[in-house]
């Protein structure tokens, strides 16, 4: 069974829901939707409409295509990528495509059909108060008996400043297998202007129960959980 265990002296952790809410982005994605959602090629007419809206380029293989939400004003349809972007850190591993009804009446008196987003995307855990991060193995830094270091690289716009004591851990399991782990960052406050230039990796310690050994430390908040692997400059 897993164990929660703290991460003495690096974070504080905060207790999570027995099913945690994801997102693309900002997009909420319930994960049933993945798993059991209708596809897309089940829209009705709103969402046949919807496809067919300003901006909106042609989807192909709709059936690969799983519906998030369709009423009258939202259209949001997600598929799973044949191929993500990349292996490591920065992976895409889903299409998300979000059609509303906003602008100028139409003829028959409403908002025609606007694409509103299109993106590819990773699924993260919804943490409140706290930021998704990329987290890699530190090269520099191998693991030392209990501790595991890590550079963590926080997505949100920071003016371009480290994480320094604002990365929180938000879930630590361990199994005989593997340790997942869920981090988070504390938002930015520069007292002013914030630019988005990108961020330097954070230095951060993670002490676990036991040493990792051979154990698998994998990234669990982002859905499906990926190994965390040594950071590679190319990644961002």
């Amino acid at each position: 069974m897993p164990v929660l265990l703290l991460a003495a002296g690096c974070g504080v952790v905060r207790p999570w829901a027995a099913e945690p809410a994801y997102a693309c982005g900002n997009n909420p994605v319930p994960l049933e939707v993945l798993s059991d959602g209708r596809p897309a090629t089940q829209l009705g007419p709103d969402g046949r409409a919807a496809l067919k809206g300003h901006e909106v380029r042609p989807v192909e293989d709709l059936h690969k295509w799983r519906i998030v939400e369709e009423s009258d004003e939202r259209v949001a349809i997600i598929r799973e990528l044949d191929e993500p972007r990349d292996p490591d850190t920065m992976k895409t591993t889903h299409g998300y495509l979000l059609v509303e009804r906003f602008g100028p009446p139409d003829a028959d008196g409403r908002p025609s059909w606007h694409l509103r987003s299109s993106r590819r995307c990773d699924l993260r855990r919804v943490m409140d108060g706290l930021g998704v991060a990329d987290v890699a193995l530190d090269p520099a830094r191998p693991a030392t008996g209990t501790g595991v270091h890590l550079l963590v690289t926080e997505r949100a716009c920071a003016s371009g400043q480290p994480a320094t004591g604002r990365v929180r851990v938000v879930s630590l399991e361990e199994t005989d297998r593997e340790v997942g782990l869920v981090i988070g960052v504390e938002r930015f406050d520069g007292g002013g202007a914030v630019t988005c230039q990108g961020n330097p990796p954070t230095p951060f310690t993670v002490e676990l129960g036991q040493p990792l050994g051979d154990r698998v430390l994998r990234d669990a908040g982002v859905h499906p959980t990926r190994e965390i692997v040594e950071f590679r400059r190319s990644a961002r």
